[in-house]
């Protein structure tokens, strides 16, 4: 038995810290010295790049010889373009998709930033309105830019993706409406990364385990990125 699965990306950018800063200054003259003090919003810019390099899709879990990636309709055809899109997929059987996502973050917070990722929804099948928990399905691991060569398989370690609890909007699943979610200043307790740095890239590969009792059909999840100051 078949299963058509397509994944989808969505991304979202959360600006939350503000920065307070003291400036001695000297006025004119023989005076005593002048403080100013100002607030500057940490800033924060992201891009999300699905299928970031040639070679990029869905290949079957296997030992040995590994298959050609391919995908759905859905991805590319060029890198850097489409969605994720796994394609024809048969149940109980675990993929991996290679050079799914590069998060590239900037950040002018000298304290850098954390990186989260959340399912806005689980795994819902448009056919038949099921879903599937997005926590036993979906998973992420680190890949790397094209070079050298992602070496991952089907077989990797992952991490799980978790349904968001945050409020999302607009209201999921709809595939055809790319959401947001709001945290209102709680965040998860495991971002997907850390980093002190002001400048940083993330790639990474999909894992997905079909469960065998997946109902046939077309599945689609977002993926939602977002990136707080530290």
């Amino acid at each position: 038995m078949r299963r058509h699965v397509l994944g989808l990306m969505g991304m979202a950018l959360t600006l939350t810290a503000f920065v307070s800063a003291l400036l001695p200054a000297k006025a004119a003259g023989p005076t005593a010295q002048t403080t100013v003090k100002w607030n500057a919003q940490a800033l924060v810019s992201m891009s999300l790049t699905p299928n970031y390099f040639a070679g990029f899709g869905q290949v079957k879990a296997v030992f040995g010889t590994q298959p050609a990636p391919t995908h759905g309709p859905n991805a590319g055809p060029a890198a850097g373009q489409g969605d994720i899109d796994f394609g024809n997929l048969l149940s109980g059987t675990n993929y991996i998709y290679k050079y799914a996502a590069h998060i590239n973050v900037s950040t002018n917070d000298a304290s850098g930033f954390k990186l989260y990722g959340e399912g806005a929804a689980n795994f819902y099948n448009t056919t038949d309105s099921s879903s599937q928990p997005i926590a036993s399905t979906l998973f992420y691991t680190n890949s790397t830019s094209g070079a050298p060569a992602d070496g991952n398989t089907g077989f990797s370690p992952g991490l799980p993706f978790q349904n968001t609890s945050g409020v999302v909007t607009p209201a999921q699943p709809n595939p055809a409406a790319t959401p947001s979610i709001n945290y209102g200043g709680s965040y998860p307790s495991s971002p997907v990364a850390t980093s002190i740095a002001s400048v940083a890239d993330f790639y990474y590969d999909y894992l997905l385990k079909v469960p065998a009792t997946a109902t046939p059909g077309q599945y689609f999840v977002w993926i939602v990125y977002t990136v707080v100051p530290q």
